[in-house]
């Protein structure tokens, strides 16, 4: 056993404008799980949890505990008792996929400790965690992805590689913004034309990744489902919405927000970070922007966890 054991999850922007609770990107911003101790294993015996935060402890609840527990009373099998410690460089309540980076880490440090889990079933676990599937499949599989949520409670995603010199700018601006909040203010129903133009658009997106089509990127992030109902919550997002500049490919709103992610023109960066930068700076709302890659397929994962 080393200290070198660990498990890395990246954030994620969901939705990623017309692809509402379908569509994310990973990005190469991590929750990093790493084990200190792991006991001996017996089938009388069903261990627990132990959770060291590196840093401040998150707000509300340990997702990561919660995950492990779910996953252990979901799949029957009984665990040894594992003392963790928790890292995290993605911030809380901001739409950049925290709480699934933490039942991604939760499942996967039980499929670590107990043997194999299905992709299928981490999937499927993670999305009924979360509620939607689409940032919990980028959690597990990254790049870019589509996920698909069937009758039967099964998840279905499927995951492909964000186009690499395409870097996301994100703005988190200081005014944490509850999930649960952010879908209390979408509608129950929405209109047959507004059904069509983001189906039109997530089709369209699907399109310009896999070709490397950039010119069709503004369009292809244009939204009618959730964007605009959040637009209230989200400072600086119609600001951000509206911008025509040549630094910057399209804008969506992350997640639930409230950060807003603009892809970024190749080359063009710094450009597009002052420009977000300059919002808030006329709102007056304190912002932190970070300039993030996509973190790819398979670009990270768990290091197997020796069992004592």
């Amino acid at each position: 056993m080393t200290d070198r054991s660990e498990i890395v999850v990246p954030a994620s922007i969901g939705n990623v404008g017309p692809g509402f609770d379908a569509l994310s990107v990973a990005l190469q911003l991590y929750l990093r799980v790493r084990v200190q101790d792991v006991g001996t294993r017996t089938a009388e015996h069903d261990g627990v949890l132990e959770t060291v935060f590196a840093g401040t402890a998150p707000r509300g609840s340990n997702g990561v505990d919660r995950a492990f527990r779910f996953a252990r009373e979901r799949m029957g099998r009984p665990t040894a008792r594992v003392r963790v410690e928790v890292a995290t460089d993605i911030p809380i309540c901001a739409g950049l996929g925290s709480s699934a980076a933490a039942s991604v880490a939760g499942l996967q440090l039980y499929q670590a400790v107990t043997g194999p889990v299905s992709e299928g079933d981490m999937l499927a676990m993670a999305a009924e965690l979360e509620g939607h599937p689409d940032n919990a499949a980028a959690c597990l599989l990254g790049g870019f992805t589509v996920s698909c949520r069937l009758e039967n409670g099964t998840v279905v995603a499927r995951s492909s590689r964000w186009p690499v010199r395409v870097q996301w700018v994100v703005a988190t601006p200081n005014v944490p913004l509850a999930t649960k909040e952010a879908r209390a203010v979408l509608p129950a129903a929405v209109p047959l034309g507004d059904a069509v133009f983001n189906l039109q658009r997530a089709l369209l997106l699907l399109h310009a990744v896999e070709h490397e089509r950039l010119d069709d990127l503004r369009e292809a992030f244009r939204d009618r489902l959730h964007q605009p109902a959040r637009a209230a919550l989200v400072p600086g997002l119609r600001e951000a919405l509206a911008l025509d500049d040549p630094s910057i490919l399209g804008v969506v709103l992350s997640g639930a927000g409230p950060s807003i992610a603009a892809a970024a023109t190749p080359g063009r960066e710094r450009e597009a970070a002052a420009i977000l930068a300059g919002i808030y700076d006329r709102v007056g709302v304190p912002v932190v922007v970070r300039t993030l890659s996509a973190h790819q397929p398979a670009a990270a994962g768990v290091v197997p966890i020796p069992i004592g």
